[in-house]
């Protein structure tokens, strides 16, 4: 098991009544909830960052791989040039 950190963070207090809020719903600690979406914010900016990689090297090698039509860019939600 990971070991873990205490770390202080100040956040205006709406943030708090919404997190204390979304725990007492959930009936989970304060801590689980700010954990959580520590994880899910971090992942999805991985998620963006390999995206944007992928739609880069696509835009740099795309003549040669004229398969990749208009198609793929509405799938991946760009617009396309």
């Amino acid at each position: 098991m990971e070991a873990n950190r205490r770390v202080v963070v100040r956040l205006p207090h709406r943030l708090v009544d919404a997190i204390d809020a979304m725990a007492e719903d959930s009936r989970r600690h304060r801590s689980e909830v700010i954990r959580e979406s520590v994880e899910f914010y971090l992942a999805e900016r991985q998620r963006q960052k390999l995206r944007e990689l992928l739609i880069a090297g696509y835009q740099e090698w795309h003549h040669l791989t004229p398969a990749f039509d208009q198609e793929q860019w509405e799938v991946a939600r760009v617009p396309s040039e």
